[in-house]
């Protein structure tokens, strides 16, 4: 299973109970649905073209988004960024600017207000 795997390589698994680590990514997995699902609507209600898997993919973000971008043969991702900043953005990185730099196509990245 998928979520066993990633359970195993975080680095997380040592310090917090494995039944806590995968109710938060069951948690995280099924808030990432309904905001794809929700998406989704948004953009149908606008007259735009919605193309999505059934089910919110796991993994590391950047890799995932540029794997989906490429597999999709995507014209244009756009996303979302909080604008960290300092040490949170080094610890962090950016998902966002990684997705920039590497996608095939072109990329639209949305400030937080």
């Amino acid at each position: 299973m998928v979520l066993e795997n990633q359970l195993t390589a975080s680095s997380l698994s040592a310090i917090y109970p494995a039944s806590l680590l995968e109710e938060l990514v069951q948690d995280a997995h099924d808030r990432a649905k309904s905001a794809v699902e929700t998406a989704k609507e948004i953009l149908l209600h606008a007259g735009m073209k919605a193309i999505c898997d059934p089910a919110a993919p796991l993994g590391e973000p950047r890799a995932v988004i540029l794997d989906a971008a490429k597999a999709w043969r995507t014209d244009m991702i756009v996303l979302g960024s909080h604008g960290l900043r300092g040490l949170d953005r080094l610890l962090m990185g950016s998902v966002s600017e990684a997705v920039a730099i590497h996608a095939p196509c072109s990329v639209e990245v949305i400030r937080a207000a």
